[in-house]
């Protein structure tokens, strides 16, 4: 069986999206006779916060049935203590900037420069590897590839894009001193890459957008979702007769267009006096979105619920009471699949797009008929009220054989195609 090493910062059992993508690798790898070896960092059982760092003293090596995580040890240093005691903000920054700019020109300083000396480590010892991909974000981890292609050439790297780095076009280049890292951080995205093999991202727009900056070849691999579809079951709507529940699960960014359906909910709450319900979970993430989602619900306050990010497997009480599922579009980012996408139509549960994408989110609810596609408020307004007032439900037909390409298992597939 061929041994695949996979470097990423992030896994379970935290609770982060790049955790389910690697995750997902180690399931279905060896089913394509492929045994994948992890080398991550410590995480507490549903982490949420990257700020906090506990580990013991030593390295552990989790060894599975079909592959291994290797757990690399680390010291936590005076940032992680002001962090965990929330102590001195200001010099917590200036130690954060600090360790922003060793990761950029002092590989020996950089936070991940441990994982590289494990990886070397484990490869004198492993001889009969020959692949390793190691998964991005934080992209500053791609200097692991580019330091042990340098050491054994024979290695064959691949540079895992989940998201989009310097060509991001919501990059913040604002201030001296982010558009200073942009620039070290951008010529930094094509050295390391430089000796790659090739590169992977979640989609096809994003692959051609990296292979023009750094020209080497890319390979889509979605991140899809892990429920068989034979088990999958539609829902009916609305599931009560005297209100209609909408929930977003997961992070909102600033540059979404999530007020728009707030707009139109608030208005059929106090003009027409429809009992509507939003659930959003986990949208602070990344970007406090929460403060500014009261105050634009302030005069329907009590129809609208915001709790913070749950276990998944809590999950399901709230898929439970939630007629739709919500989502919208990322402004001016194109290719996004969000793993919601995946996630909302594995459960069932017809999706709203509203305002559309025109783009892969639209596409993949039309192709997967897992949901509903809006561009116009009145649209939107008009369908909400036809739904609430119907004696009868409104339901989906799952385009199940469609859907099924959109699995961890099929996808893993296309990876294994890709590194065997």
């Amino acid at each position: 069986m061929k041994k695949v090493l996979i470097v990423s910062y992030f896994s379970k059992p935290s609770n982060f999206v790049g955790a389910e993508r690697v995750q997902g690798w180690l399931n279905y790898l060896p089913e394509n006779n492929i045994y994948p070896l992890l080398v991550t960092r410590f995480w507490k059982e549903n982490q949420t916060d990257i700020s906090l760092y506990e580990s013991p003293t030593h390295n552990i090596v989790e060894k599975k049935k079909n592959y291994e995580i290797h757990r690399v040890s680390r010291k936590k240093n005076l940032r992680d203590y002001l962090i965990e005691q929330n102590k001195w903000i200001l010099i917590r920054k200036i130690l954060s900037l600090k360790q922003m700019i060793f990761n950029n020109i002092w590989f020996k300083k950089s936070e991940y420069y441990p994982f590289f000396v494990y990886v070397d480590e484990l490869l004198q010892k492993e001889k009969n590897i020959n692949t390793i991909i190691v998964s991005g974000t934080p992209f500053h981890s791609f200097a692991i590839g580019y330091h042990i292609k340098k050491n054994y050439p024979k290695i064959n790297w691949y540079a895992d894009y989940r998201d989009q780095w310097s060509t991001h076009p919501f990059k913040s280049q604002t201030g001296l001193i982010n558009r200073l890292l942009f620039l070290i951080e951008k010529r930094n995205e094509k050295k390391w890459t430089s000796i790659a093999v090739g590169f992977i991202t979640v989609s096809e727009n994003w692959k051609e957008i990296i292979n023009r900056f750094i020209g080497k070849p890319g390979h889509v691999v979605k991140n899809g979702f892990d429920l068989d579809v034979s088990s999958i079951k539609e829902h009916k709507v609305p599931k009560n007769a005297d209100k209609l529940v909408i929930s977003y699960i997961g992070t909102i960014y600033p540059y979404q267009n999530y007020q728009l359906l707030l707009e139109i909910v608030g208005e059929l709450i106090l003009e027409k006096n429809i009992h509507i319900e939003i659930n959003f979970v986990g949208i602070d993430s990344f970007h406090t979105i929460s403060t500014e989602v009261e105050k634009l619900t302030k005069d329907f306050s009590q129809n609208i619920k915001i709790k913070k990010r749950i276990p998944e497997k809590d999950l399901e009480s709230i898929y439970q009471k939630t007629d739709l599922l919500w989502l919208t579009s990322f402004g001016k980012m194109k290719g996004w699949y969000p793993v919601k996408l995946f996630e909302y139509a594995s459960q069932g549960i017809p999706t709203l797009l509203y305002p559309t994408d025109s783009d892969v989110m639209e596409e993949f609810i039309k192709n997967t008929s897992s949901g509903f596609v809006f561009s116009e408020k009145e649209e939107v307004k008009k369908w909400l009220v036809s739904i609430f007032n119907s004696e009868s439900s409104i339901n989906i037909n799952l385009h199940k054989g469609n859907l099924a390409k959109y699995s961890r298992r099929f996808q893993t597939a296309e990876l294994a195609n890709i590194i065997k």
